[in-house]
């Protein structure tokens, strides 16, 4: 029997595994040399770390993307390709357990060698060899997705405080017209000792609190300014009002002394509180709600926690329930938001990202 073809099925698997292990070039094969061209030929970063997480492959693409040559990059911890901030969570994700899914997508924050930062999202796979098992990942540049993402986001909050203006300007402005004129009927009424008086008097109180209800709205619509002291003040008011006009309590915390990096992630990240707060109101069953807003060890996080019925996560998110736009809003701004349910056990909502002295975004 003819085994010459095993034996080069076994020298192009052995040429190919040392090439993943940048120890030769692919040149002893066909096979492998043409697998190599399309490597590094792909558009994509593509990067192979062995089980140490260290760098043994890359190619063009990812060469360029990071501005390294490729025998810098050769050995070099991957984690060292993150901006510092986000170093903790490739970490979690390397030494995280893979469970039946075979690819794992994630957004980070990638620093080149002149240290800027930007956007990427990775797609992490595993590929086993006769060595061992190493990581796949391929890396692709975001940065044109985010501001297009960006834009549309600004666009979509310049109509909404639009909306609370015409509201608070106009809507307000006419309900305290008819206050007014409802009570100055109820006075003229009363004085002449006629009837109506007394439904005259309540027309002013329900336009009064519709008044009010509506300078609330206008306020969520349109936050009139988003530093981290106006975010706090803003949180404040949205337990408050929950409290009130919901059968649900609400308390806010305020941990440590958080700062904002800029005011654009201080009003996505009162949006992410707005519908994290609606969606226990809508559908947890909840009677309590704790948002908590800080600081810790260089990290900002927007806890919003209840006591409802709780969920499954997957059954949560592919229901909806506004999960999907929290998600978009966290990755705006490069934060991280995990969720922590289970049936019966309420949900906690976190929203964390890198606290103003450590982030530096090359837009």
């Amino acid at each position: 029997m003819d085994n010459g073809w095993l034996d080069e099925e076994k020298r192009c698997t052995f040429t190919i595994s040392q090439c993943l292990q940048g120890e030769v070039e692919p040149s002893y094969c066909s096979i492998a040399q043409w697998i190599f061209n399309v490597i590094h030929n792909i558009a994509e970063g593509l990067l192979v770390l062995d089980s140490e997480g260290n760098i043994k492959l890359s190619n063009k693409a990812a060469e360029e993307l990071f501005g390294y040559y490729r025998m810098e990059l050769f050995r070099k911890p991957f984690v060292e390709l993150l901006a510092p901030p986000y170093r903790q969570k490739w970490i979690r994700i390397f030494l995280a357990k893979k469970k039946k899914k075979p690819i794992y997508q994630y957004e980070l924050l990638g620093q080149k060698k002149d240290k800027t930062t930007f956007f990427m999202e990775i797609s992490v796979s595993e590929v086993f060899l006769k060595e061992g098992k190493v990581l796949s990942v391929l890396v692709r540049d975001i940065r044109e997705r985010k501001a297009l993402e960006k834009a549309a986001l600004e666009a979509s909050e310049h109509e909404r405080q639009r909306i609370g203006q015409d509201i608070h300007d106009s809507l307000c402005q006419l309900l305290i017209g008819i206050e007014f004129k409802a009570q100055f009927l109820s006075q003229e009424l009363r004085e002449k000792a006629a009837v109506g008086h007394e439904l005259a008097s309540e027309i002013a109180k329900l336009a009064r609190e519709a008044a009010t209800s509506a300078r609330d709205i206008a306020k969520g619509l349109a936050p009139l300014a988003m530093s981290t002291s106006d975010l706090i003040a803003s949180l404040m008011d949205l337990a408050q009002n929950t409290g009130k006009n919901t059968p649900i309590t609400c308390q806010f915390h305020l941990i440590g002394e958080p700062v904002i990096p800029n005011p654009s992630f201080a009003i996505q990240l009162y949006r992410i509180a707005q519908e994290a707060v609606n969606n226990v109101i809508k559908h947890s069953g909840a009677s309590h709600i704790d948002i908590t807003f800080g600081e810790t060890s260089g990290t900002i996080f927007l806890q919003v926690e209840d006591n409802g019925i709780g969920m499954k996560i997957k059954d949560g998110i592919n229901k909806g329930l506004g999960f999907r736009s929290m998600l978009y809003r966290a990755g705006m701004i490069g934060a991280n938001l995990s969720i922590d349910s289970l049936p019966g056990k309420g949900t906690k909502i976190i929203c964390s990202l890198p606290s103003a002295q450590n982030t530096k975004t090359n837009g």
